[in-house]
């Protein structure tokens, strides 16, 4: 082990008390500058190790908070997006197109409208999937079904033992960088039946919308502009329509039940 020695030369840097140098393989160092330095590299080092943990916890929130009702969302992507007809080759650009603006840090909502089984929760997957996977990994991205997440809530009024909350879930919503909440009216009732949706269903949803005025949301439903506004209020469709990007099917089938017969 190389000895240390005092030298008589002194380092000036802590106020105004002077420190004499080490000599060290040929280097004078100065042992309290020498310590700082040490203690600043320890202290970036724990500085990475909580940016890192926060960042996995950040990306892993997709596939371990993500409420589906279809676990095979999870494969939707750009490219096994079946696109036939021009409306639907459109429409995946426009997802994709909305997909870029997002990652470049863009802030707006994306409405995909249509009819049932014209592939609106896979494209909103997509969208939400590629910035998960190529975004910045200190991002959280959700995926939420609507009908299930007030499902779960409701179930918390018989079972004081589960987690999900409605301070679970606004919270949740609330500080996730992006979310998708898939089927927005589907909770309420039949499309077509004029039902109006329950003070607490209109209470999640205001808390959410509140929480997310400057935050991107990607959303999904069966129902028309007006449909949404008798379901719920003007208010609250305003708030969720603000800085709208929408995707709109109009002429697409049901690809789900689009080769059976009766």
């Amino acid at each position: 082990m190389t000895p240390l020695e005092l030298t008589s030369s002194v380092c000036d840097l802590h106020n105004g008390k002077l420190v004499k140098l080490i000599k060290y393989e040929e280097e004078e160092i100065c042992p309290l500058c020498e310590r700082e330095r040490n203690t600043e590299l320890l202290s970036q080092q724990q500085s990475e190790k909580i940016r890192q943990a926060h960042a996995s916890k950040a990306y892993l929130a997709f596939s371990k908070q993500s409420i589906l009702t279809d676990e095979n969302l999870y494969s939707a992507s750009f490219g096994n997006y079946e696109a036939k007809q021009h409306e639907e080759i459109a429409n995946n650009e426009k997802a994709v197109k909305a997909y870029q603006r997002y990652k470049g840090g863009e802030v707006f909502n994306t409405w995909l409208t249509g009819m049932p089984g014209v592939g609106k929760s896979p494209l909103a997957m997509s969208i939400l999937r590629n910035l998960n996977e190529t975004g910045e990994k200190d991002k959280c991205c959700l995926f939420i079904s609507v009908d299930e997440m007030l499902r779960k809530i409701r179930g918390t009024f018989d079972n004081r033992e589960s987690i999900y909350t409605e301070n679970y879930f606004v919270d949740l919503l609330s500080v996730a960088d992006h979310l998708v909440l898939d089927d927005l009216g589907a909770e309420t009732g039949a499309t077509g039946t004029g039902k109006q949706a329950s003070d607490f269903t209109l209470r999640v949803l205001y808390a959410i919308a509140n929480a997310r005025q400057n935050k991107p949301t990607i959303i999904t439903s069966n129902l028309s502009k007006g449909e949404l506004v008798k379901m719920y209020d003007a208010k609250l469709v305003s708030r969720l329509m603000k800085d709208t990007y929408l995707i709109k099917f109009e002429e697409t089938s049901d690809k789900r039940i689009k080769n059976i017969e009766f």
